[in-house]
C-alpha cells in the first residue's frame, strides 16, 4: 500500500491551498513513490509520467466511468441533484470522456467526423475576428483583468458561434459553461451543487432545443454536423448529444481560458515578452512549456476494474485512480529540471497536458491555435505587459482536477499605430 509509513507527511489534494498550486505536494508525494493515496478523498494519486502515460491508455483495467463526474454517489444529498436533473433537464449520460470501449469508440468515430480539419480552420478564423474584439475593448485603457476580459471570453465565443448562442446570450452561455465545470468539484457544498445543477439543466434544455432545430434545418456549424454524424447508420440519441455537447464545452471553453491566462502569466513572470516578439516561431513552442508546466486539467479519475498493481502500489477493485496529468508533466525522470521554463527543450511536446490513449484531447489541434493566434495578436498590438500589483493581481482556482488563474490584472502599452 501506498505511504502507509507514518513519518511521511500527509498531503491533501483537496486542500484549497495546495489545489491552487500543487506543484510542492506532487513533489512531496513523489519522494514517497510513484502512487500516493490520499486519504482525504480515497484516491490514489499517481505521478510518475510513464506510469500516468501507460495506464491512460489501459481501458481494459481502468475505466473512465467513475460516477464522479457526473455525479456524487457517496453524497446524502445525491437524490436532490437526481430529482432536478429529472424534473427540469436531463439525467447526464456517460459520453466520450466518461464513456468506455465500445460507447467510447462509437462517441469518438462521430466526433472525429465532426471535427475536421476544415471545422478546425473555420473556428480559428473566426477565432482572430473575436481576439481583435476583445483586445478592443481594453485596450486604451492601457490595463485588464486579463482572465476576465480576455482569456474567459475568447474560447467561450467560439464554441458559442459552434452550437448556434447568439452574441446576446454569450454572459448566460458562459455562467453555464462555469457550472458545468465547478459541478466536479468535491468541495462544493449542497447549496452549491444544487445552484450549479440547476444551471446545467438550463443549457441542457437551450442545448435539446438546438437539436431539434438542426434535424429539421442542418447548418453550418459542429452541433448541427454532430446531429447528423453517423456510425454505420447509427447516430448518437438526444441525451448522448446533450452530455457530450456540455463535456466539449468543458474541453473547449475552460481548460482553454486558463491555459490562455497562464500563458500571459508566464510570458510576464519569465520575461519572455521581447524573444517571442522578435522571434514568433518561439511562440509555439512556448505555448507547449505553458501546457507542460501549466495543464489546466491536472489530472482525471479512473476506476479500477479488478485489483491491479500500479508502481509498486496495488490497488483494489472499485479503487478510484487519479492520473495526474500535471504532476507527470514535471516528473525528472522525463523532463530535465522541470520546473524551468525552457521552450523548444527536448521531448516538449511529449506532455500529457491533452492526456493519452484513447481520450487523448480531440480538440488538441484548435486549442494550439486559439493560444498561438491570441498571443501573436497581443504581442503585436501591445507590449511592455507587467502585473499591476505583483503578486496581489493574480488569483488561482482552487479544484481538485482543474488549474489556472482566474484573476489576473494587467498593465500594458499600446504598440500599435
Amino acid at each position: 500500500m501506498a505511504n502507509q509509513d507514518t513519518d511521511m507527511k500527509t498531503i491533501s489534494f483537496v486542500d484549497p491551498d495546495v489545489s491552487r498550486c500543487p506543484f510542492a505536494a506532487y513533489d512531496e508525494v513523489r519522494q514517497q513513490g510513484n502512487v500516493y493515496f490520499d486519504e482525504s478523498c480515497d484516491c490514489y494519486i499517481v505521478t510518475d509520467y510513464e506510469d500516468v502515460r501507460t495506464w491512460a491508455g489501459n481501458t481494459a483495467d481502468l475505466s473512465n466511468v467513475t460516477g464522479l463526474l457526473l455525479s456524487f454517489d457517496s453524497m446524502p444529498w445525491q437524490a436532490r441533484i437526481d430529482e432536478i436533473y429529472r424534473t427540469r433537464g436531463f439525467k447526464p449520460v456517460n459520453a466520450l470522456t466518461v464513456a468506455d470501449p465500445p460507447l467510447h469508440t462509437f462517441h469518438r468515430s462521430l466526433v472525429d467526423k465532426a471535427f475536421t480539419a476544415s471545422r478546425v480552420k473555420q473556428m480559428e478564423a473566426y477565432l482572430q475576428g473575436t481576439v481583435d474584439t476583445m483586445i478592443d475593448r481594453f485596450i486604451e485603457r492601457g490595463h485588464c483583468d486579463f482572465y476576465a476580459e480576455f482569456a474567459s471570453l475568447v474560447p467561450i465565443h467560439v464554441i458559442a458561434q459552434q452550437v448556434g448562442v447568439q452574441l446576446e446570450d454569450i454572459g448566460w452561455f458562459k455562467d453555464c459553461s462555469n457550472a458545468v465545470i465547478a459541478e466536479s468539484n468535491p468541495l462544493n457544498t449542497e447549496e452549491e451543487q444544487v445552484a450549479i445543477t440547476l444551471k446545467i439543466t438550463e443549457l441542457q434544455t437551450f442545448i435539446a432545443t438546438k437539436i431539434e432545430e438542426f434535424e429539421q434545418t442542418p447548418t453550418d456549424c459542429l452541433l448541427s454536423d454532430l446531429v447528423h454524424a453517423d456510425d454505420a447508420g447509427r447516430r448518437m440519441d438526444r441525451n448522448e448529444l446533450v452530455s457530450l455537447i456540455l463535456i466539449l464545452l468543458v474541453a473547449g471553453n475552460d481548460s482553454t481560458a486558463l491555459a490562455l491566462a497562464s500563458a500571459m502569466h508566464r510570458l510576464i513572470r519569465d520575461g519572455l515578452e521581447d524573444d517571442l516578439r522578435a522571434d514568433p516561431a518561439l511562440i509555439s513552442p512556448f505555448i507547449e512549456e505553458v501546457l507542460r508546466l501549466e495543464a489546466p486539467v491536472q489530472g482525471l479519475y479512473r476506476k479500477a476494474r479488478n485489483p491491479i498493481t500500479i508502481g509498486g502500489t496495488d490497488i483494489p477493485e472499485g479503487g478510484i485512480v487519479v492520473l495526474r496529468f500535471g504532476a507527470a508533466n514535471r516528473d525528472p525522470a522525463h523532463f530535465a529540471d522541470p520546473a524551468e521554463m525552457r521552450p523548444g527543450r527536448a521531448h516538449g511536446r511529449t506532455h500529457l497536458a491533452f492526456g493519452a490513449g484513447p481520450h487523448f484531447c480531440i480538440g488538441n489541434q484548435l486549442a494550439r491555435g486559439e493560444l498561438r493566434i491570441a498571443l501573436a495578436s497581443l504581442l503585436k498590438r501591445m507590449s511592455g505587459f507587467r502585473l499591476i500589483n505583483g503578486d496581489g493581481s493574480v488569483s488561482w482556482l482552487s479544484h481538485f482536477l482543474v488549474y489556472g488563474p482566474h484573476r489576473l490584472e494587467i498593465e500594458f502599452d499600446r504598440t500599435e499605430n
